[in-house]
This record gives structure tokens, C-alpha cells and sequence, in this order.
């Protein structure tokens, strides 16, 4: 019965679909397993970043579209739409239109760059999000107020839910300013058109008016959590969630650069392996993804580099910049005959070359364990020389 069985499967027709999704044709539909938490996420965090408004006084409009991220202001609701002298105001949205008018001035060169540069020197120096291209601001108390589910879902694993928020980011920006996603965009061609304008939708360009060569890569900043922790109070309960510690910065790395999600290519087959996320260190496949290959060497995968921007909408590989900041607590939180204590702080893409040496600063984001390679190593280094030592005492003796 059991040979039986094997020549019925020897027989059974393939299905043509499934060997093509195997081998990695391009019009075969991907097979993706999907987090069910995290699409919800990022549905529920692109209607905040879309709906969210706030009630301000006239008078304070033009203040409030300067800072683009206001803290400290009621939540709007039916009834303060009724109120005189005071209309609604959408942070997020009006974040958008500066992020894409920043955008699209990078990606077209202009006589007024100076005049742009010392604008953006300035912004910077201040502070405002308006200086940064591909980075999402957002009050976490806004969100506590409009979706304290939400909320709570991202502070307590913001980890996992993290790329689902980015790619909530992305599809808001893009959404509100479909040019953004087009490389060959050229805001002086479609302002010239007429109904264009440097955040219009779309007309066809030159190669060299991309915004800012189609970014890719988007990425969301909290800030205004309620509870600033010291250094002393992080504890393993707090691995993995959103996180706001305060401290002086007393050392600051180079800038590298950081592979953030890869795609690898088999060096047998040649099915490229998609959407590896690293896991704060070099990752790559363990095995091939094709069952008639047996590739089952990380080794035999190599990484694409090409990061150029395909015209089918396949994704690529994405970088982005590091930089390591030794941190150290106040002096004001150093309990009396202590020691101070020190944690490293990765910061990423734009917040880089922001801090320097004694500056104090807030740090948002998640506490992570990383293996220090370098101790293991030394480790297994020396426990091998001491067994090579004692091996070859007892052969001369």
C-alpha cells in the first residue's frame, strides 16, 4: 500500500502557477505569511496620521503651521467646531506638504539653493521637522488621544509593529502626494504645465527631476512621551517598548551605513529571496525558498545592491545611515556615592550628526539585547587556548 501510494504521487500533475511562484517569475503572485496585528496597525495608524485635527485660535495659526508637531493642545471634537474664531488644524497633513515640497526642491537643482540652504540651517538649528525629508514626526499624546488602543498597542511592542508604521508613513505621503513615488517627476515641468505646481500630481520628467530619486524609505520619530525614564530605571520589562530616557551625550561614532532590509539572491538557482529583515546584525537566508535547490549555506547568498528604483514596482535593498552615541545619565539623577552609568544609542537616517558631545538630550525609541560579538569571541578564544595549553602539557609530560 505504501509503494502504491508513492506511484500515485509520482503521477500527480504539478501545478503550473505554484512551480512559476516557486522559481520567482514575475507574474506569479508572491506567498507572504502576514502579521494580522500588524496590518491593523497600519491601517489604524494611517486613518490617525490622515483624520487627526486639533482647534486652534486664529491668531495662533500661522505659529502652529510653523511647528507643524503643536504639544499641549486639546484634542478636536463636534462640539469645538462650533466655537468662534477658532477652525480645525491637520498637523500630519500639513507635515506632508513640507515634507514634499523638501523633496522635490532636492530633486531639482535651482538658483535659489542658497537662499533654500539657509532656510534648512535654520530649521534645523530649531529644531523643526520641516528639515527633514523622509521622517514622520508624531506626538505621542495626539495619538493617546485619538486611539488610545493604538497607543498602547505601539508602546508595549513597538518592535514588531515599528515597519508596519513605516510602511503606514509611506503610503500617507504618498497618498496625499502621489509625485513622491515618481523618480522622473519634475516640478518645474509641471508647473510649467499648469495645474502642477511642486506638489501637484504628476507629469512626466527629465531623469534628473526625481524627488529626491523616488525615497523609498520612510520612517515615523515619537516624541512627548508622558514619563522620561532615567538610565537607572531601565529594566528588562522594558525591552522591546516604546521607550523615552534622558542623558548627556559624552561620545559620538562615525556615520555608517546600515542595511535595513535585503534582498538575496541564491548562488545556485537564482531565486532572489525578498524582504530580509535584519535582526541587528548581518542576516541572511538559511535556506533556499526553491525545494528543488539545496542550498542550506548563508553563505551562497549574495545581497543585491542595486538600490535603483525598478519600473515593474519590485523592491529593492534599503540602506540607511547609523551612528552610535555613548550616553551618559544627568549628574542631577546620580544617586549620592554612586557611579554614573552609560548605555550606547543606535540613532539612524536623519537623526544622525544631530548630537554632539555634551549635549542633553531625549531619546525615544526601544531597548533592544544585542550580543557583544567581540566578548564572545574572546571568550571561546581563551577557553580554547587554555584546553590547547593543558592538552599539550599532558603530552610532554
Amino acid at each position: 500500500r505504501g509503494g502504491g501510494g508513492g506511484g500515485g504521487g509520482g503521477t500527480r500533475r504539478r501545478d503550473p502557477a505554484q512551480d512559476e511562484a516557486i522559481m520567482g517569475v514575475a507574474e506569479a503572485g508572491a506567498y507572504e505569511a502576514l502579521d494580522e496585528g500588524g496590518e491593523m496597525v497600519r491601517v489604524r495608524f494611517l486613518d490617525f496620521l490622515q483624520t487627526f485635527s486639533i482647534t486652534v485660535d486664529n491668531s495662533e495659526e500661522q505659529l502652529l503651521q510653523d511647528e507643524l508637531n503643536p504639544s499641549g493642545m486639546d484634542v478636536d471634537n463636534d462640539n469645538a467646531a462650533n466655537v468662534d474664531n477658532a477652525e480645525r488644524f491637520y498637523p500630519y497633513i500639513e507635515q506632508a506638504g513640507a515634507i514634499a515640497r523638501r523633496q522635490l526642491r532636492d530633486g531639482n537643482v535651482g538658483d535659489d539653493d542658497d537662499e533654500d540652504d539657509d532656510d534648512d540651517e535654520n530649521a534645523q538649528q530649531q529644531g523643526s521637522s520641516s528639515a527633514f525629508v523622509n521622517t514622520v514626526f508624531v506626538d505621542f499624546t495626539h495619538l493617546l488621544h485619538h486611539d488610545s488602543e493604538l497607543a498602547e498597542a505601539v508602546d508595549a511592542d513597538h518592535v514588531r509593529f515599528e515597519p508596519y508604521l513605516r510602511r503606514a508613513a509611506k503610503s500617507f505621503l504618498h497618498g496625499l502626494h502621489p509625485e513622491l513615488a515618481d523618480p522622473n517627476y519634475n516640478a518645474d515641468d509641471a508647473a510649467a504645465g499648469g495645474d502642477g505646481g511642486a506638489a501637484g500630481g504628476g507629469g512626466g520628467g527629465g531623469p534628473s527631476g526625481g524627488a529626491s530619486s523616488a525615497i523609498q524609505s520612510y520612517f515615523v520619530a515619537f516624541h512627548n512621551l508622558p514619563v522620561t525614564l532615567p538610565l537607572r530605571h531601565l529594566r528588562t520589562e522594558r525591552i522591546g517598548r516604546l521607550t523615552s530616557i534622558g542623558g548627556t551625550v559624552t561620545r559620538a561614532s562615525d556615520v555608517r551605513p546600515e542595511l535595513i532590509v535585503g534582498n538575496f539572491r541564491c548562488n545556485k538557482c537564482g531565486l532572489l529571496a525578498e524582504g530580509v529583515r535584519q535582526q541587528f546584525h548581518f542576516t541572511r537566508p538559511v535556506v533556499c525558498r526553491n525545494p528543488r535547490c539545496r542550498n542550506d549555506s548563508p553563505n551562497e547568498f549574495l545581497l543585491e545592491m542595486n538600490q535603483a528604483t525598478s519600473a515593474e514596482g519590485a523592491s529593492v535593498s534599503e540602506f540607511c545611515d547609523w551612528q552610535k552615541l555613548r550616553v551618559q545619565e544627568n549628574s542631577s539623577e546620580i544617586p549620592p556615592g554612586s557611579m554614573p552609568r552609560s548605555v550606547d544609542v543606535i540613532v539612524r537616517n536623519e537623526m544622525v550628526e544631530r548630537a554632539k558631545a555634551g549635549d542633553r538630550c531625549v531619546f525615544v525609541g526601544s531597548l533592544v539585547v544585542v550580543p557583544d560579538g567581540s566578548a564572545l569571541a574572546r571568550a571561546g578564544e581563551a577557553t580554547r587556548l587554555g584546553a590547547g595549553g593543558g592538552g599539550g602539557g599532558g603530552g610532554g609530560g
